[in-house]
């Protein structure tokens, strides 16, 4: 009985899912379309046709988001998520993934400082660690407060190798801790666009973790806050000595 709610449950948010996304992908689109005309007409307004560019940009990457979103889906729905056990540095792996989200935390008054130490290499492909990275910082800039911090760690523990991402920011309520990994998932059910959220990031992050012998761990942090922990297997060629680096940006 339990196993057929669960996945009456699962089903009812991806219905939810996908009519959401019917009517995102609207909005968007009729507004690219509308601003494009605008476009035309005001040619040589130069104001009125910067206006117009602007909106057309920030309306199309919204819409790659959702389309990504769905691709996402996909993805999860199916089981394409890519399978490769070749070790590779993490650290540099989560560098890149952090500088490319310093825009977003500069533009959010967020500062991101990495704590990561050398020779930490896992055995998994490097572009689902990237997205582990990506999403997590991602959350942690965007659900953070105004002036506040990101920590992003890289380092080995024992025989495994250890990636947390911990916040300052609005927190994750107790009793929804436990099912926030489930895809479609949100905390709050009325999230704005500003914050976006398709409730399937977590859920990449859990099976991307998974899919290698990891596992994804989540706690509060005081006075307020959140810490994700993403724990591998150490790779056997992890073998460099470990010397702490730190890097902070605003």
């Amino acid at each position: 009985a339990d196993a057929l709610n669960d996945a009456e449950e699962a089903n009812k948010a991806k219905q939810e899912f996908f009519s959401k996304m019917s009517h995102d992908i609207r909005t968007p689109l009729n507004v690219v379309l509308g601003m494009t005309q605008i476009a035309q007409k005001y040619k040589n307004d130069a104001p009125r046709l910067e206006s117009a560019l602007d909106s057309i940009t920030n309306e199309g990457n919204y819409l790659l988001v959702l389309i990504n979103s769905i691709l996402d889906v996909n993805q999860l729905e199916h089981g394409h998520m890519e399978l490769n056990k070749a070790p590779f540095d993490a650290v540099r792996c989560a560098a890149d993934s952090v500088e490319l989200l310093r825009p977003l935390a500069d533009q959010s008054g967020v500062t991101i400082t990495c704590l990561m130490s050398e020779g930490v290499t896992v055995r998994a492909s490097e572009d689902d660690i990237y997205h582990i990275v990506f999403n997590l910082v991602e959350n942690a800039i965007k659900y953070n407060l105004p002036g506040g911090d990101v920590t992003v760690r890289v380092e080995t523990r024992g025989g495994q190798s250890v990636l947390s991402v911990a916040d300052t920011g609005i927190g994750i309520p107790e009793a929804d801790r436990p099912n926030i990994f489930n895809r479609f998932y949100r905390v709050d059910k009325a999230r704005s666009r500003e914050h976006g959220g398709s409730g399937l990031g977590l859920s990449i992050v859990h099976d991307a973790a998974a899919l290698y012998g990891g596992t994804v761990t989540v706690d509060g942090v005081e006075p307020h806050g959140t810490r994700f922990t993403v724990t591998f297997p150490r790779a056997a060629a992890d073998e460099a000595p470990e010397t702490q680096k730190e890097v902070s940006e605003t």
